[in-house]
């Protein structure tokens, strides 16, 4: 009789690398679906706004979309614009309205100056994704958003609802097409089996006051958009609020009276995290780990300072990370100075997943740089 394998009998290096294999196939055939009326790839991440506004492609979106293909076995597909607003035009407000009270009813708390109609309008935009998501049978999703509805002036709503929507389901999302880090969270996922990756600007900490000693070694990750699934089978609370957006210039076409929403997610803490990004142009990935803080008890008025989400990370070995040292004078968000090659966005990942991302990239034969 043919001995049968379980979960129990198996040693865990022997589950790690399954994980990694199967992560390995997974990846074969899988679909980025990126909404965006520009062919660039990454400019924002990896260039900065003047080469985000540029309208020629250069010889690095030509050869990155191969690359991903060689690489991982991603495809990537370029939905315009258009295309997402003639499904968001389908949407009836029936439909809305109850993707809208859905979010109301689980949030624990919807901040004042959120109106429903607010909400009703954020869920619209997630159905239309949530259309072309299907349409293409895509395994993550992006749009341009802040492209599209700053300098395009064609959206009425901002997505941050709709990548906590899209979690729930496992399928990762993020603002401004953020390719790379959208392959990390594919690879993350599937390697996790269903954490959802929380992908964001790398922030300079000395932007926040400490409610006591500035705490040491730590980076912030933040983003307007969150999962609540970030074991893969859990739901973390969320409150509905206000987006970053009403704090700052208001464009014409949004009507003054209008509240742009986004979810503001309670991460678990003091739980062991990874910071991830594969650079998938250059063939090299990037691991840190760390501890999750609570960052409401470090900073003073932390929920309600620049991005929606944040995640403060103590890194285990602060003097090899290249996102060190924070110092008033220096990293990304104080400096606008870009991390090289890594651009200015991370993946964080519940669990320290070091030794299964050292074996993907031996497999893939990508570098590591630790």
């Amino acid at each position: 009789m043919a001995s049968v394998v379980t979960l129990a009998s198996m040693g865990c290096a022997e589950l790690k690398h399954n994980s990694v294999e199967r992560a390995i196939k997974q990846l074969k055939g899988a679909k980025i679906l990126t909404v965006q009326d520009y062919d660039k790839i990454n400019p924002l991440d990896q260039f900065g706004w003047p080469v985000t506004m540029a309208e020629e492609p250069s010889e690095y979106d030509r050869i990155y979309p191969k690359r991903l293909k060689e690489y991982l076995g991603i495809d990537i597909k370029i939905v315009r614009l258009k295309e997402l607003n003639q499904e968001i035009e389908k949407i009836t407000e029936k439909e809305a309205e109850k993707m809208a009270d859905v979010w109301i009813n689980e949030a624990t708390e919807v901040r004042r100056g959120v109106k429903r109609k607010d909400v009703i309008r954020a869920a619209k935009l997630y159905l239309g994704l949530n259309e072309l998501y299907e349409k293409y049978d895509a395994q993550a999703v992006t749009l341009t958003s802040w492209h599209m509805f700053k300098k395009q002036k064609k959206l009425s709503a901002l997505p941050a609802m709709a990548w906590m929507e899209f979690s729930k389901k496992h399928v990762p999302g993020s603002c401004q097409a953020h390719i790379d880090c959208l392959a990390t969270m594919l690879i993350g996922q599937y390697i996790t089996g269903g954490n959802a990756g929380f992908d964001g600007d790398i922030l300079n900490d000395w932007s926040f006051e400490p409610i006591g000693d500035r705490p040491k070694n730590v980076i912030i990750i933040a983003h307007c958009g969150a999962p609540i699934t970030p074991h893969g089978d859990d739901r973390i609370p969320y409150t509905i609020r206000d987006h970053i957006m009403n704090t700052g210039a208001r464009p014409e076409h949004i009507p003054p009276e209008a509240t742009l929403t986004a979810p503001t997610v309670t991460w678990p803490t003091d739980e062991s995290v990874s910071v991830i990004k594969f650079d998938v142009y250059r063939k090299k990935v990037s691991i840190h780990t760390g501890t999750i803080l609570d960052g409401n008890a470090l900073y003073r008025n932390f929920r309600d300072e620049i991005c929606r989400n944040k995640a403060v990370i103590r890194l285990d070995n602060p003097e090899e990370s290249y996102l060190l040292p924070s110092r008033p004078d220096e990293g990304v968000f104080r400096g606008n100075k870009w991390f090289g090659s890594w651009g200015c966005h991370q993946v964080m990942f519940y669990g320290n997943l070091r030794s299964e991302i050292k074996e993907f990239a031996a497999l893939t034969g990508f570098e590591v740089v630790e």
